[in-house]
């Protein structure tokens, strides 16, 4: 393996298991940019840097040698003359749109080794351009390929870096919301498409995605899946004519790769084009910009387009011929390379391009809020030519580190510390006030060695873990080196299993071949043979004579063969029916038998369950009678039990009472007691005397007080 096909594995710092992005919260509201204040000072993570230029790219001075431009009228679909939009602007067309965004600097690193690789190859291509050169017309166009191919990694950088290791990637075991989020920390361009999944999810609408080329079609097709959309119908049906559709919740995609009319989910939004080989002019773009209008305009194309990269300097070129085309593009591509992925002062954020996006689609009668994009800057043919990247691969001057600089000014500091400590040992302090001045400066000193001696372990620790990383690294990738060798011996023997298998295959239809010729001929041999022999019969009956006898003879021989045979079949055909009738009635008899037998079966089962129900019914009601007797034995049994406790007190009480009489004295005379009253109404009735009725002899009929409450007292209730 060469080193052009191992260095992309290692510029590449990290893989996608190694990636734990955090997802940005959705802000609760979201004011539009028409009522927002004037934030110069917010600072944006992607738009740190900035840059301005005075001067318009491509004046027309820079072009009044060159008497190849080409004018190309403008169509339906354009916005107007190229020339109305100043040079060095976007060319965009009618209801067209782009939007420039950033690009990490990692993925700018990875752009710097692409220029640079090719560097030679792009000064040859510079010499071949000059018209005094004597290039053959192959080389010629040998060399503009190639450049084709440098531009086209370009692109693939900005779109996606894994784009131009296609050939190394596998997706057998690849979790797909860990590429997601890959893709997301890699691209800007699928960061963006990220959040605005994040928001539009809930959001009815369907947009169109342009890319070019089946790698990138894959890469965004299991992105989305690792976004939790699905397809709307099977795989195998979409991609010729009918768009690739995937939904999630009301929010939708078609992805496009190739031209051709298609059969489209449903009314699309807007058009996202994330690859510059994008054309809007096709047959079909117009055919889908012109169907789907939005408020009496076409359908609006948005560009996603990284600041300052290849595809947005093609994109502000004017229209020349290829070859002119293609070196004017690589002297800016190679002069801008230091402001890759830079945004102009008045840009948004990602998180607010996408808001305005939504905003803009979700209102028909809304108008392109975003800010427009600044012309490049105008740069000499001197400059240019003067900004063709060496070969040597160096990097730029503003992107050292002086490390001998920072050593010997770290050691000037350390000396002046310890020349400060050692004054401050040696010499005494004419003055108290110095003294305490000078103690507090030894602590000042003190402590800056302490907080740089901890800055140092912190320093060592993080070189010990990076170390470490760049081991694991390391390891992976020589890990990584052996399995892709392994399978590359694998493919080269399926290759040569499917070199064997398709020389066979080659052998074997002409095998095939061989054997219908000979089918062929035979067929026509018989026929002739057939028409030979229907001759012989025809003269030898027009002869005469007893031969032609003979053969009218054997023909109606023949002829009543055939009508034997006709009706032999017949026959056996009645006998098979026959024979399936006889199957048929026996299936059916014995059906029936098998019916009757379970009819009497369930009706010898229906006696014994009626007979069973008789004896339950007759041990019902000698359980029910048992129960009641037994029920009315116990009401009896307490009833004389109550009996007996009345008979027992009503004989205390009579005992109790000829007690009382007994003990009663038998003269007033002896009575101590007061006179008795009379019965009346205001005599007490507890009174005693005879007659009272209160086991004392009053003789009233009312019980006595005392003998009440004893009675009250042994009385049971």
């Amino acid at each position: 393996m060469d080193d052009k096909q191992t260095k992309p594995f290692v510029d590449t710092p990290s893989s996608v298991g190694d990636i734990e992005p955090s997802v940005p919260e959705i802000p609760e509201k979201v004011m539009p940019l028409s009522v927002r204040p004037d934030t110069d000072s917010i600072a944006h993570s992607h738009t740190s840097i900035h840059h301005t230029h005075a001067e318009l790219l491509l004046h027309a001075s820079h072009y009044a040698g060159q008497n190849t431009m080409q004018t190309i009228q403008p169509s339906d679909l354009s916005v107007g003359n190229a020339d109305e939009a100043p040079p060095g602007s976007v060319r965009l067309g009618r209801s067209e749109f782009a939007v420039t965004l950033p690009m990490d600097s990692r993925l700018k690193d990875e752009y710097d080794r692409i220029l640079s690789g090719a560097a030679e190859d792009i000064r040859q291509f510079l010499a071949m351009s000059n018209p005094t050169t004597q290039v053959s017309p192959s080389d010629r166009d040998y060399s503009l390929s190639r450049m084709q191919e440098v531009t086209a990694q370009l692109n693939n950088v900005a779109t996606h870096p894994d784009l131009n290791i296609a050939h190394h990637l596998t997706y057998n075991d690849s979790n797909m919301e860990n590429e997601a989020s890959w893709a997301e920390y890699s691209s800007s361009k699928f960061y963006m498409l990220g959040y605005l999944v994040q928001v539009a999810s809930t959001y009815d609408l369907h947009l169109i995605i342009e890319v070019r080329g089946e790698m990138k079609q894959k890469v965004l097709e299991r992105y989305l899946l690792g976004k939790g959309f699905a397809y709307t119908r099977p795989r195998e049906e979409m991609g010729s004519s009918i768009e690739i559709s995937m939904v999630k919740d009301s929010l939708s995609f078609g992805i496009h790769s190739h031209d051709g009319v298609r059969e489209l989910m449903k009314p699309p939004a807007a058009i996202f084009a994330l690859d510059s080989s994008f054309d809007p002019n096709s047959p079909s773009v117009q055919h889908i910009r012109t169907t789907y209008t939005r408020n009496n305009d076409l359908l609006p194309v948005i560009w996603f387009l990284v600041s300052n990269t290849c595809e947005h300097i093609e994109r502000c070129l004017p229209d020349l011929p290829p070859a002119d085309r293609m070196r004017l593009l690589l002297q800016y591509t190679a002069h801008l390379h230091d402001d890759v992925g830079d945004l102009q002062d008045n840009a948004l954020g990602v998180y607010e391009d996408v808001d305005e996006i939504l905003m803009y689609l979700r209102d028909r009668f809304a108008t392109w809020s975003l800010p427009a994009i600044e012309p490049l800057p105008m740069i000499s043919p001197e400059t240019l030519e003067s900004s063709t990247p060496s070969s040597d691969g160096q990097v730029p001057t503003s992107q050292k580190r002086f490390l001998d600089d920072d050593s010997e000014d770290y050691r000037s500091k350390r000396t002046r510390l310890e020349d400060v400590s050692q004054l401050t040992q040696s010499i005494k302090p004419p003055s108290q006030h110095l003294s305490r001045d000078l103690q507090y400066l030894e602590k000042n000193i003190l402590q800056m060695q302490r907080t740089h001696a901890s800055e140092k372990e912190q320093l060592q620790a993080e070189l010990s873990r990076v170390s470490s990383r760049a081991q694991t690294l390391e390891k992976a990738l020589s890990e990584l080196q052996h399995r892709y060798e392994s399978r590359t011996k694998e493919l080269h023997q399926v290759r040569q299993e499917r070199d064997a298998v398709v020389g066979g295959k080659a052998s074997l239809e002409q095998r095939v071949d061989r054997q219908k010729e000979d089918i062929s001929k035979l067929k026509e041999e018989r026929s002739q043979l057939r028409r030979d022999l229907d001759e012989a019969r025809q003269e030898l009956k027009s002869g005469g004579g007893t031969m032609a006898d003979i053969e009218k003879a054997r023909e109606e021989n023949r002829q009543l063969i055939k009508e034997q045979a006709g009706l032999e079949r017949k026959a056996d055909y009645e006998r098979n029916q026959a024979e399936y009738t006889r199957e048929q009635y026996q299936n059916a008899s014995t059906a029936a038998a098998q019916a009757g037998n379970e009819l009497r079966q369930l009706r010898n089962e229906n006696e014994e369950l009626a007979r069973k129900v008789e004896g339950n019914s007759a041990r019902l009601r000698e359980l029910n009678l048992k129960n009641d007797s037994e029920i009315h034995i116990r009401r009896i049994k307490e009833l004389e039990l109550t009996l007996v406790t009345r008979e027992d007190l009503l004989r205390r009480k009579e005992e109790e009472l000829r007690e009382i009489r007994k003990n009663r004295p038998s003269t007033r005379s002896t009575s101590t007691q007061p006179r008795s009253p009379k019965i009346t109404a205001g005599s007490r009735p507890t009174s005693p005397g005879v007659g009272n009725g209160n086991g004392n002899g009053n003789g009233n009929g009312l019980s006595g007080r005392g003998s009440a409450l004893r009675f009250s007292s042994e009385m049971r209730f």
